[in-house]
């Protein structure tokens, strides 16, 4: 065996022993720290209720994200229309993102929170869908004219209101 094949072959035995000792700790660290959560859980939470959480948590990765709401957001030559926009925090938008300026008529939306870039061509539309999960200010903008617009993520609100002079 020549020096370079063995240098190759102790080079891959050190990154393959490293590899699995990381691996195995890895594990071992969540496995320990999920007993941990499970002991603790287990107190509070009946099994019937863990099933129930465990169901309803698979259904929603397994189920494609149906947005509930639209948006149109109008790119023009004063700005956006609107400049802000109001969304709950859980809930699945659509958002139609059409450019009408005239005098700018190849430009980009971005928004960046949302890993959301786009070109938009005079009079065309273009779609895509974001499920805000954190409140909070975000903007949206188009670079090549320096406008901007404001997303605010507000905590989602209770199905039933009831009136202000209503007592418990």
């Amino acid at each position: 065996m020549n020096s370079v094949n063995f240098k190759t072959v102790k080079s891959f035995i050190k990154i393959f022993v490293r590899s699995f000792l990381f691996t195995f700790c890895f594990f071992v660290q969540v496995k320990v720290n999920a007993q941990e959560v499970g002991t603790r859980s287990t107190d509070a939470v009946s099994p019937q209720q863990k099933n129930a959480e465990l169901v309803s948590a698979i259904r929603k990765a397994v189920r494609p994200v149906e947005p509930s709401k639209e948006i149109v957001i109008l790119h023009t030559e004063s700005g956006f229309v609107p400049a802000t926009v109001r969304v709950q925090k859980g809930v699945a938008y659509k958002i139609h993102v059409v450019n009408l300026n005239m005098k700018e008529k190849n430009v980009s939306f971005l928004m960046d929170s949302f890993t959301q870039s786009h070109n938009t061509v005079y009079g065309e539309q273009k779609s895509f869908n974001i499920e805000p999960q954190v409140e909070g200010v975000y903007s949206y903008q188009c670079p090549e004219t320096g406008v901007q617009g404001k997303l605010v993520v507000v905590q989602s609100t209770p199905a039933s209101r009831r009136v202000a002079s209503f007592e418990d």
